[in-house]
């Protein structure tokens, strides 16, 4: 028989000997947790360091731990029996589950046991542990203690991950065993039309699955796919309270006894030099890979006590594997070099024409005009430009009603005019259209005399609305055009100030709320109506002079920000996805496929990026504008760095059988205008399996609505933050770090040369004084200087 060892952890000592008819208490002088009669956990509350964090658990339907199974149907979930002292039993299909509370590492743990009694090899979809975590979150302001999956990792040798509140504790849980994948149990939305039923927004359950199908992704462990007859499989898992973020490594490598991967910089240009840690109690065997799979030299020096600092150059354009080893032990990660932005913005304009823009219920669907105006206005290409702008021409006049400058249809999407100021705009600062900037401010005329409540929010029925795809953000991007025209028309001088009293009173409600925001659909703590928030009341603090007022709706913005931490991709070691946000029920609208999955990068990840661009502008700390620079990166992987081709989003999720549309809608053409959400089963579909891989878009051969070209928000994004944007950071050690750009410093000379040819702005943060050369031009700059040094109109 043989026997494989995992590994839980979650610490427990017994305080009593209850009866199995009650819970039992196990603590020591840094755990509390609380066992019930039914063998599944109530909470834990981690007291070190003077806190007092508890960790709540379902205590119906989703309780856990719990042994489940799924063999291509519906989840089967069993019951745990009692099987000794703090040991449970259960089992599923021949296969006896052994569940037992201890103590690992100084850590809360639980020891499984999978064991197949019966005469064949099981074999399931999945396997595992339903962690019953509770993961709910329903209303403001019980969701601050609610703990959402924010990292898994399977790995060959092991597995890690952690949760997070909206308030910041974070749960670590670790194994030192290898666990074959995880996955989410979503929730049901609503039917439409019946019996088809979307997806909800929330998650009833994190599932260790210490068996699955194949395929999986080559990182994961790809022999735990059976449990044969007669054999026996062990793990243990481990659960730590993190008081930082930045114990979240060091935490798994001592829980784990493995190498851990830690890089605080995951994008790169070509030809740069790529720095990373990795910790292990030796010296590690590291290797790192293009992705030809031709090997990269590197560089591995001693730097403390079980870290290990790792160079290498990445010579060209791609994704770079690393692989690090210190025995039979093995951790992964990835690495980016990303093309120009010039390219990247070519080709995503390229995509907005390849992947048509529809005229529909939902802006999304003709989102990718961003993308088309931004680089018309950078990197003009006539013929393609005038066949994108006829179009958006054609879609407006199909939407808009041009006499009296308002929607035809579902004026109550109120994110729809929104967004259509903000592509105006865009027009108006590509081609100088001042017709198209008319448009842009009589439709803003309109939101606020129908959708702006008394207290300053606008609304859609009733529901805030100000934060679903940032309404009073693309208020401000009008206006800032506004006082532009202004310079040479005085008349726009009052326009913009009407309109930025407007979106001020609107953000000023955001902030009165103090995060209890609304946003559409189904309320949850939702990645962007924190996001969207956080990133308006940013964009109006810049728009402040320096004092009090500044720094209110700055500190107001970074609680927010701070709450949404939870909601991204912030320590993954892994290129395609750092920065990315946790969205899970974008699949069915957008590429029509079912069921809920973690999209991350998906475009509205672009929304943390606004807000973590404006707080490093504001505050100078270099935390949000590595965090910038690192999402768009990732944003930029979805172009495809060999073909060129725009990809929707990254899936997260190992493994993930779905089911997607096939085939297009007879009834319509790309010209027509289509309406609603047409759900996925009313078309042919196919299932196969995905999983942690780019899925494509389907606008190019789908004809109704679908909400695809979502995407372009990163690449509007890029357009504000990165594209013509340089920044130098002072440390405090006196070293200059250079983003988008080269830095050479010498006796109080800073000589700077910008990465890319459009790059005409640089953004200073310097302690010292110096003298500054960027672009042909010399300014001198005094200590403690945050702020543009050089700027030229884009």
């Amino acid at each position: 028989m043989k026997t494989v060892c995992f590994f839980i952890c979650a610490a427990f000592l017994l305080a009593d000997a209850p009866t199995h008819a009650q819970s039992m208490v196990w603590k020591n002088k840094n755990w509390e947790c609380r066992i019930a009669a039914d063998g599944t956990l109530e909470h834990i509350v981690f007291k070190d360091g003077g806190r007092n964090d508890t960790v709540p658990f379902f205590r119906k339907g989703n309780a856990g731990p719990s042994f489940y199974a799924n063999m291509g149907g519906k989840n089967i979930n069993a019951q745990w029996i009692p099987n000794g002292y703090r040991s449970f039993r259960a089992a599923i299909d021949g296969v006896e589950c052994n569940l037992t509370y201890k103590e690992w590492k100084g850590k809360p743990a639980i020891r499984v046991t999978l064991a197949n009694k019966g005469n064949v090899p099981f074999q399931p979809v999945k396997a595992g542990l339903k962690l019953g975590i509770d993961t709910w979150m329903e209303k403001y302001p019980d969701w601050f203690g609610k703990y959402f999956p924010t990292l898994m990792m399977n790995e060959k040798s092991h597995f890690y991950g952690y949760l997070q509140t909206p308030a910041g504790h974070t749960l670590a849980i670790v194994s030192p065993q290898p666990v074959a994948s995880w996955s989410v149990d979503y929730n049901l939305g609503y039917l439409d039309p019946a019996p088809h039923w979307f997806m909800g927004h929330r998650i009833e359950s994190l599932n260790l699955d210490l068996l699955n199908a194949l395929p999986l992704p080559a990182h994961c462990p790809l022999d735990l796919w059976q449990l044969k007859q007669g054999e026996t499989k062990e793990w243990i898992i481990a659960f730590a309270g993190i008081r930082s973020p930045n114990e979240f490594e060091e935490t798994v490598h001592h829980i784990a006894g493995t190498p851990v991967i830690r890089m605080n910089r995951t994008a790169y240009r070509p030809g740069d030099k790529a720095v990373f840690e990795v910790l292990s109690d030796g010296t590690p065997d590291v290797q790192v890979a293009d992705h030809n799979g031709s090997p990269v030299k590197v560089t591995v020096e001693k730097t403390a006590a079980n870290v290990h600092s790792v160079s290498c150059t990445l010579s060209a354009a791609g994704l770079y594997t690393i692989k690090a080893r210190q025995g039979a032990k093995q951790a992964t990660g990835t690495l980016s070099a990303h093309n120009t932005w010039k390219w990247t913005l070519e080709k995503a304009r390229e995509g907005a024409l390849k992947y048509h823009q529809k005229a529909t219920s939902h802006a999304e669907s003709w989102y990718g005009f961003h993308s088309a105006f931004i680089a018309a206005r950078h990197f003009p290409e006539k013929q393609l430009d005038e066949a994108l702008r006829t179009r958006f021409d054609r879609l407006f006049n199909l939407l808009h009603d041009s006499e009296k400058m308002k929607p035809l249809f579902y004026a109550s999407r109120i994110q729809n005019t929104s967004c259509t100021i903000g592509l105006l705009v865009d027009k108006y600062e590509a081609y100088g259209d001042l017709e198209a900037l008319n448009k842009a401010a009589r439709l803003a005329d309109w939101l606020i005399a129908t959708a702006q409540r008394a207290d300053g929010a606008y609304v859609n029925h009733g529901t805030v609305y100000t934060s679903v795809i940032y309404v009073a953000k693309s208020i401000l991007e009008l206006v800032s055009a506004e006082y532009e025209q202004a310079k040479k028309d005085s008349a726009w001088q009052e326009i913009a100030e009407r309109h930025y009293a407007s979106a001020k009173r609107a953000i000023d409600q955001l902030v009165d709320a103090q995060g209890d925001f609304q946003t559409e659909g189904e309320l949850t703590f939702e990645d962007g109506m924190i996001s969207c928030s956080a990133l308006q009341i940013g964009m109006l603090a810049l728009m402040q002079p320096e004092g009090q007022e500044r720094k209110r709706y700055t500190e107001a913005m970074l609680k927010i920000l701070r709450s949404h931490d939870c909601l991204a991709q912030l320590r993954v070691p892994d290129a395609r996805r750092r920065g990315g946000t946790m969205r899970f029920w974008e699949a069915q609208y957008d590429v029509q496929m079912l069921p809920n999955m973690f999209n991350s990068p998906h475009g509205w990840s672009g929304w943390r990026a606004y807000a973590t661009y404006y707080a490093y502008l504001l505050t100078g700390d270099e935390r949000w504008i590595e965090e910038t620079y690192n999402a768009m990166g990732t944003f930029s992987n979805l172009i495809d760095f060999r073909t060129g081709d725009l990809r929707w989003a990254f899936v997260v999720d190992p493994y993930l059988r779905v089911r997607q549309t096939c085939s297009h809608d007879t009834r319509f053409t790309a010209d027509s205008l289509s309406f609603g959400n047409p759900h996925p089963n009313l078309y042919d579909t196919r299932e196969f399996v995905i999983g942690e891989q780019y899925v494509n878009m389907i606008s190019d051969w789908q004809t109704v609505n679908t909400q695809d070209n979502d995407v372009h928000e990163l690449f509007k994004c890029m357009g504000e933050t990165v594209l013509t944007n340089a920044f130098i950071v002072e440390r405090t050690d006196g070293s200059i770090m250079a983003y988008n750009c080269h830095a050479t410093q010498r006796k109080g000379q800073l000589t700077v040369t910008a990465d890319e040819k459009q790059i005409i702005r640089l953004h200073c943060n310097l302690k010292s004084p110096f003298t500054v050369s960027f672009n042909g031009k010399t300014q001198t700059l005094g200590s403690n200087y945050l702020g543009w040094a050089f700027t030229e109109n884009k």
